[in-house]
């Protein structure tokens, strides 16, 4: 009698694949909006009216450098995301730079430029995801 192995991934891990997968594009997405859209269109996001101005600002004087360490954190986690799908171990290489780049970009935000005295809370919780 010859026996045979069950080789298929649990449901999990294809839904956290997924679900990375979405994540990874929904920041590239915001990247792709900082050469699209003005500050302006851009600050149309923020929930507070009274403070969109001060958002487009904010998002007008973000400097070359904090939006290529986003670029860099957008992409890699995509790329991650999709090496985890194709099963691939370059995956989790991709996923640590990510996370270094966007803590990066995260302390550029909040602590040098106070991004969070022009934000709501609903949408500094959008910009952490």
């Amino acid at each position: 009698m010859v026996e045979t192995t069950d080789t298929r991934l649990p449901v999990l891990f294809w839904v956290i694949s997924i679900a990375l997968l979405l994540w990874g594009l929904g920041g590239a997405s915001i990247y792709i909006a900082y050469f699209i859209e003005t500050p302006e269109e851009f600050a149309e996001t923020a929930e507070i009216v009274a403070k969109r101005q001060a958002y487009a600002d904010y998002v007008a004087s973000i400097p070359f450098w904090a939006i290529a360490v986003g670029i860099v954190a957008a992409v890699t986690r995509l790329l991650g995301a999709i090496g985890l799908l194709l099963r691939r171990a370059w995956a989790l290489p991709l996923y640590i730079v990510s996370v270094v780049f966007f803590l990066v970009a995260l302390y550029r935000a909040f602590i040098l430029a106070n991004v969070a005295s022009v934000m709501s809370g609903p949408h500094i919780a959008v910009e952490l995801l």
